[in-house]
């Protein structure tokens, strides 16, 4: 069985600037919000705007609102500024009943993750790619591993300096 990757519109669009989102697809279940899939309309290559269109996917269509609102709260605590995807993405992950990571090149969210504890639900791009058998080294360094690793870290300290440890 497939694990399944839920993935943010940055990384929607930077995989298919790259070329690489039939890579991801044929090795991943690819769940997208709603509000991501809003996000992600188009990507640029070579100067022109090019439409996303995604196929083979699975759209995410409502989450809870108090999960939501819980996300938000988090958020705001952290003092870490989150995109509506992001915020969407995050509230279907805490309540999600597959086994599902959450994919994002965007650091606020990546460190919201570790801020929430939920780190071991997420994947960096470049972890994602390599176990889709993708090993080489044209990814930008948002997606790597180490980047990745450091807003963790950064999430981690931000837990113990703003959540009131009772």
């Amino acid at each position: 069985m497939r694990k399944s990757l839920l993935l943010d519109a940055d990384v929607v669009i930077d995989l298919h600037a790259l070329g690489l989102f039939g890579k991801i697809t044929k090795a991943y279940n690819i769940c997208l919000t709603r509000a991501v899939l809003d996000e992600a309309r188009y990507f640029k290559k070579d100067g022109a705007k090019i439409d996303i269109d995604v196929k083979d996917i699975t759209i995410i269509e409502n989450v809870d609102l108090e999960t939501l609102r819980k996300v938000q709260r988090e958020a705001k605590e952290a003092r870490l500024a989150i995109d509506p995807g992001e915020s969407v993405s995050i509230a279907h992950l805490l309540h999600a009943e597959e086994a599902v990571a959450f994919c994002s090149c965007d650091q606020a969210a990546i460190k919201l993750i570790s801020y929430m504890h939920l780190e071991r639900k997420s994947i960096s791009l470049e972890t994602a790619l390599r176990n889709a058998g993708y090993h080489e080294k044209t990814l930008y360094s948002r997606h790597l591993q180490r980047t990745f690793h450091a807003c963790i870290k950064e999430g981690k300290a931000l837990r113990i300096q703003f959540k009131r440890l009772v």
